[in-house]
């Protein structure tokens, strides 16, 4: 195998970087790391001419890697509820675009929203010898937080912001979320209003933004009592059956919250089955800002989740050594809303 000689390029003050290295061997980062992690896994025409190209550059390999130089796997394991779409899929890209660069790698799982499930997946990982896990949300089996400190296995959560402050989380206030379509909602003057939530048994995140919707709707002088709340699975025909129920239960309904993009899109096929048109007839507010959100007819008004932020947040806190582990352990996102199409001052309120 080619000597590596570490030199620093004539590039002033700015040293080369991983993509750098990668870009002119014309190979992928992921490729470049295990060069410098793991030379035997990489055949050699490609591990020389990668050598060659760190010694032409005089890249020097980032040093936040060091957390993990020590571990049994250089595994992180990544636990969602689902991965039958895209809500989850931008914070795994997130964490690892910087996780590979070190050598470090995802493995992932889904629970299915079922907690029960959640432990039993968090044990295998842990089996396997992950280095740490990424769980989604606040709500979790006691079993699941005192498996993971007995074992002494680094862990944080996402999507959500815990209260027990020895938790370390990236995430967002999920009531504020839903506050923010409620207070848009009665400003252009909807009174008539309606929710379609996800499941919120042992789901902190649907149930946070359906009480913060509901919490600021009462804020702005509109009963709580007279908005329809309608539970249902984050599924696209979930969404669409939910229209029905929730006019069947109040026929002058003119704005509708999803507390997810996925039940949005379903809501908005529901509405063309019963005849009313968006925004015309039935304001509607989704909450992701899933990428089809820009794309539908009409654009999708949403609430945006810092989705990919908080997989690059948790993968520093992954990569910290010690002194600096406080520094990257609870980091809040705003929330903010899209407003596209979909919604529209209301009409004829009774």
């Amino acid at each position: 195998m080619a000597s590596v000689k570490m030199v620093r390029g004539d590039r002033g003050s700015q040293s080369p970087t991983v993509i750098e290295v990668a870009k002119r061997a014309g190979c992928s980062i992921a490729t470049v790391s295990r060069v410098l992690n793991r030379p035997e896994s990489v055949a050699v025409d490609m591990r020389e001419r990668i050598l060659q190209v760190v010694e032409e550059l005089g890249y020097v390999p980032n040093g936040s890697a060091r957390a993990l130089r020590s571990s049994r796997s250089r595994l992180i394991g990544v636990i969602v509820p689902t991965l039958d779409s895209a809500i989850f899929t931008r914070m795994l890209e997130g964490l690892d675009s910087r996780l590979a660069p070190t050598g470090a790698s995802l493995v992932h799982s889904a629970t299915g929203y079922d907690l029960d499930r959640e432990f039993r997946e968090v044990r295998n990982l842990i089996e396997k010898g992950v280095d740490g896990i990424v769980l989604v949300g606040s709500c979790h089996r006691k079993e699941t937080l005192k498996l993971l400190r007995e074992r002494k296995v680094r862990f944080a959560v996402t999507y959500a912001l815990s209260e027990d402050l020895s938790i370390p989380c990236m995430g967002f206030d999920n009531r504020n979320g839903g506050a923010l379509a409620a207070t848009y909602l009665a400003d252009l003057g909807h009174k008539n209003l309606a929710v379609i939530a996800g499941i919120t048994r042992d789901n902190d995140r649907a149930s946070g933004r359906l009480e913060g919707f509901l919490a600021m709707a009462e804020r702005r002088g509109i009963n709580r009592s007279s908005i329809v709340v309608v539970e249902s699975p984050y599924e696209f025909s979930r969404g669409r059956a939910a229209v029905k129920i929730i006019l069947n239960q109040n026929r002058n309904v003119t704005a509708i919250f999803c507390t997810s993009d996925v039940l949005a899109v379903g809501a908005l096929r529901g509405c063309k089955d019963v005849g009313l048109s968006v925004p015309q007839d039935v304001s509607m507010i989704g909450f992701d800002n899933l990428d089809i959100a820009e794309y539908l007819t009409p654009g999708l008004t949403t609430v945006d989740v810092p989705a990919r932020l908080m997989g690059e947040q948790a993968a520093k806190y992954f990569l910290a050594d010690e002194a600096s582990l406080d520094i990257h352990s609870r980091v809040e996102f705003e929330t903010r809303l899209i407003v596209r199409d979909s919604t529209a001052p209301a009409k004829n309120q009774q």
